[in-house]
């Protein structure tokens, strides 16, 4: 079995064994019924969580072994000389990376990928000297060019400029005043 299966087994595995954990948490909890004999009480959410959870977990395990099955089926009947490399769904196949060790990694991990993680951390610093405002306007800029296609970017630079000044601030005032959360408010504060 291919070591991607088995990380998706092993997800499968995790989750259920996590909700069969929940389960034996669930069935501890003091029944209270406000609806008297008939209806939900405390301890029934909980369970239904469980079990959908539990249902969830086995329905990935069985259909992560059926892929399995139809992979190796795939792979027998494909040429031993093919110099392609697909992903185990057969969504995308790519001819293996030639080259210096950089390009490799670059065809690998996207380079928007790694500078979203960088404009992540960057984020995450400001957060609190900047606010929630100032640092999640400059990211949700800084984001949405990064992701927009190269050609695209000045046709969509005031729109994405605008809003995102406009969900930071509306964001922020439903978690503050609506929701009763505190959000840094930072420089502007």
């Amino acid at each position: 079995m291919d070591r991607d299966l088995k990380k998706e087994i092993g997800v499968g595995i995790f989750f259920l064994l996590l909700a069969i954990a929940y389960m034996a948490g669930a069935s501890k909890i003091s029944t209270f019924t406000p609806f008297g004999n008939r209806g939900l009480d405390s301890r029934s959410v909980p369970e239904l969580l469980g079990i959908l959870t539990i249902i969830l977990s086995v329905t990935y395990i069985i259909q992560i072994c059926l892929k399995s099955r139809k992979l190796k089926k795939i792979q027998k009947e494909r040429e031993i000389n093919s110099s392609e490399v697909c992903d185990w769904e057969e969504d995308i196949c790519v001819e293996p990376p030639k080259g210096t060790f950089v390009s490799r990694i670059e065809n690998v991990i996207s380079v928007r990928l790694l500078i979203s993680l960088i404009y992540l951390a960057i984020y995450t610093a400001l957060y609190q000297p900047l606010g929630f405002i100032l640092s999640s306007i400059f990211f949700l800029i800084a984001e949405s060019f990064i992701l927009t296609n190269k050609g695209e970017r000045k046709k969509w630079a005031v729109f994405i400029i605008l809003f995102s000044v406009g969900a930071s601030i509306l964001i922020y005032f439903v978690f503050t005043k609506y929701l009763t959360l505190i959000l840094p408010s930072g420089i502007l504060g």
